[in-house]
């Protein structure tokens, strides 16, 4: 026999056994959000480092893609004595907008070979007009007498060869003789023609062979100077992106630009958890032990898991649209992902399944 206490409790349970079955199977839903921890980061960010070995690097990072949008490395020759230098007007929190000048770097060794190439081209140019024009006029002079010289000489080398001709008719010169005068006369003409065309030679120029020989190694040499004087300008660092600076970093990083004209917000969510979540579910944000009022969506769920302190975990990436004080790059904050509606007991199975796992 039960007594009246028991009774009193056996009546209580099944009271209490039947409002939670009631309550269980009342067609009611239950919104279920998943808490995990978010890093708020800007849409972009643009990071200027050094590396052991001298080189600059600078990183251009779209984080709502996940992609780096750009990677520059500048090499320095070794020996080469290498200033880099911020603009002084950069300091941490500054405004800044893309293609605003951030550093200077100057190279000694770059702004060498530069004047060089330039003195270089200076002396090719030179050479080409001077083998263009032609020689001095005292060498044209020369040369212009020495061909009277060759002219007056196969002329009086003429008068003895007619003589020699004559006398060779009647036979009174022997046929050697007339050999001689006749081989000497040739030998004048060659000459003259030889003048002619020394002559021709320095009134005119080089030949043009030479001069386009001169000309390709000035193009050669233009070319070579654009391409020094095109990484000299690289040696100016400009801004890719509008954002803020922040110059408080660790020794190898040397500024960082953040674009905080939106956010993105990076959740790691279990692997068990991600069949719960879809794109574009609202995501709630606590910072600073209150709601945040701004809006965030889901609108990547990553496919690569990554294991994080023995936990099995993908990348929640979600943009956030809207401005509040609290929110800063870099900034560990609360979240709450929203799943949908369940009824009661669905939403205890839910419960008890992110316990079991």
């Amino acid at each position: 026999m039960l007594t009246q206490t028991s009774r009193k409790s056996l009546i209580i349970w099944i009271a209490v056994i039947s409002i939670i079955v009631i309550i269980l199977l009342l067609p009611i839903k239950i919104s279920y959000n998943l808490f995990v921890r978010g890093k708020i980061l800007p849409a972009n960010e643009w990071i200027i480092y050094k590396g052991t070995d001298g080189r600059l690097t600078s990183q251009l990072i779209n984080y709502k893609t996940g992609i780096n949008q750009s990677y520059d490395v500048t090499l320095f020759d070794r020996g080469d004595a290498m200033q880099f230098e911020f603009n002084p007007s950069l300091a941490s929190g500054t405004a800044i907008e893309e293609n605003d000048t951030i550093a200077v770097i100057y190279s000694n060794e770059n702004e060498r070979q530069i004047e060089n190439l330039k003195g270089e081209i200076i002396a090719a140019k030179a050479s080409l007009s001077l083998n263009l024009t032609g020689e001095k006029e005292a060498v044209i002079d020369q040369e212009i007498k020495n061909l009277d010289y060759a002219v007056k000489q196969a002329d009086e080398q003429k008068k003895i060869l007619d003589r020699f001709s004559a006398l060779y008719e009647k036979g009174l010169a022997s046929q050697e003789e007339y050999e001689i005068a006749k081989g000497t006369y040739d030998l004048y003409l060659i000459n003259i023609s030889i003048s002619k065309a020394r002559l021709k030679t320095v009134e005119t120029g080089a030949k043009q062979e030479q001069i386009g020989l001169l000309k390709t190694q000035i193009i050669s040499l233009e070319n070579e100077l654009a391409i020094l004087q095109k990484r000299f300008k690289g040696f100016t660092v400009t801004a890719p992106i509008n954002g803020i600076v922040s110059r408080k970093t660790n020794s190898d990083t040397l500024m960082i630009i953040s674009d905080i004209s939106e956010y993105v917000l990076l959740c790691p969510v279990k692997v068990n958890d991600k069949k719960y979540i879809q794109t574009s579910a609202n995501v709630d944000i606590h910072a600073d032990g209150g709601k945040q009022d701004v809006k965030s969506f889901v609108y990547e769920v990553d496919n690569n898991v990554q294991l994080i302190n023995g936990i099995q975990i993908v990348t929640v990436t979600s943009s956030v649209e809207g401005k509040s004080d609290k929110l800063i790059p870099s900034l560990i904050v609360d979240c709450y992902i929203e799943t949908g509606k369940l009824s009661p007991l669905e939403y205890l199975e839910r419960i008890w399944q992110r316990m079991v796992n």
